[in-house]
This record gives C-alpha cells, sequence and structure tokens, in this order.
C-alpha cells in the first residue's frame, strides 16, 4: 500500500513537472517567434522591413536563376508627401504611411513580398504577370490620390521582370549577394524616379 502511494505522488509529481516544463517551452518559443517578427517587420506600417526584404531580394534572384523562374520587383515612392508633414505634422504623416502601406498590401496576394525600404519608399517581389501587375498598380495609384486630393497626393513606380532584365549581370554576381542586390535595387529605383519626372513634366 506504502509503494501504491510513493507511485502515485511520483506520478503526480511528474504530470507537474510535465506541465511547467511544456509551458516553459512554449513561452519560450512565443518569444523567440515574437523576437522573429519585431526583427524582420517594419515597427510603423507591419511590412516587412529593408533587412527582410533585402534577404530574400538575394534568395529569389538566385533561385529564378536556378529554377528558370520569372518575378517582378516593384518600386514605390509617394510624390508631395513632405506638404502633409508640414501642413498636418508627423503623426498624420506617420498615418498617412500606414494607409499607403496597406493599400499596397491589399492589392497583391499573401505570398507577394510588401516591404517598406523606408522613408516614403515601398518595395514589392510579385509572382504575377506583366498585365497583371500593370492593373493593380493602376488601382494602388488611384486609390492614393482619393486620400489627399488637395495635397495632390500621389505615387511613383518602377518595375523590374527578372531575372531577364538583368540576366548577364545577375548571372556573373552569382555568389555575391550584396552586389546582386545592390545593382537591381539601384535600377529599379532609377526606373522609378526617371517615370516621376516624367509626371511631373521634367523630361
Amino acid at each position: 500500500m506504502r509503494e501504491e502511494i510513493k507511485l502515485t505522488i511520483l506520478k503526480n509529481l511528474l504530470e507537474e513537472v510535465t506541465k511547467k516544463y511544456d509551458y516553459f517551452i512554449s513561452q519560450k518559443e512565443s518569444m523567440l517567434e515574437k523576437t522573429y517578427q519585431m526583427a524582420i517587420t517594419d515597427s510603423l506600417t507591419g511590412l516587412y522591413n529593408r533587412y527582410f526584404f533585402t534577404d530574400r531580394l538575394h534568395y529569389e534572384i538566385h533561385r529564378s536563376l536556378r529554377e528558370n523562374l520569372r518575378f517582378y520587383l516593384i518600386m514605390f515612392d509617394l510624390d508631395n508627401f513632405k506638404p502633409i508633414n508640414d501642413k498636418y505634422g508627423h503623426l498624420k504623416g506617420d498615418e498617412t504611411l500606414k494607409n499607403v502601406a496597406e493599400i499596397i498590401k491589399n492589392n497583391f496576394r499573401s505570398y507577394d513580398i510588401v516591404a517598406r525600404l523606408g522613408g516614403d519608399e515601398f518595395v514589392v517581389l510579385a509572382f504575377l504577370d506583366k498585365n497583371d501587375i500593370k492593373q493593380r498598380l493602376e488601382n494602388i495609384l488611384q486609390e492614393i490620390e482619393k486620400i489627399f486630393p488637395e495635397e495632390n497626393l500621389s505615387i511613383s513606380y518602377g518595375y523590374l521582370k527578372l531575372p531577364d532584365d538583368l540576366r548577364d549581370i545577375l548571372e556573373k554576381n552569382l555568389n555575391n549577394k550584396e552586389e546582386n542586390v545592390k545593382i537591381v535595387i539601384s535600377e529599379v529605383d532609377n526606373i522609378m524616379y526617371e517615370n516621376k519626372r516624367k509626371r511631373k513634366g521634367l523630361l
């Protein structure tokens, strides 16, 4: 009888220890997940941040060359954003950036990568065909222009089809992550700003 009591007590103790251990592990996993999400997420908009985007861009470049795949890199930059900050203050400016981020995100799919590079610049890695992208970009433009019509808030964009548009350069630098990412961002940035100048009648 005494042995049975001992066994029962031991069993209860083991169950209690197991419960506490499971709770500790779940809390640790939850904390690690939260820390990881904070590391890859832009704190203002909730989109992916520059760190995650550049890492994923390198991965997709490498994968597209290896597996003969295609994807589009799209860069956005707000037009006439500064007057909103100047007139309404930075809180209103932050709210505007959140709204813009939501509009861009909602016009792509959950597995497209939407990120904020910083300031009022956004980027997307989209796995779509060109015609579909053009329609989505037009939708984004129209939605954003409705937010502050009196301030002429708008958005400029440029895009590349990768790896096709830069295949020779990317293949040459395949093992140089930083160089390929730098080249691609610089190229799409130039295209975007050329379109911005055209929209403002400067070209």
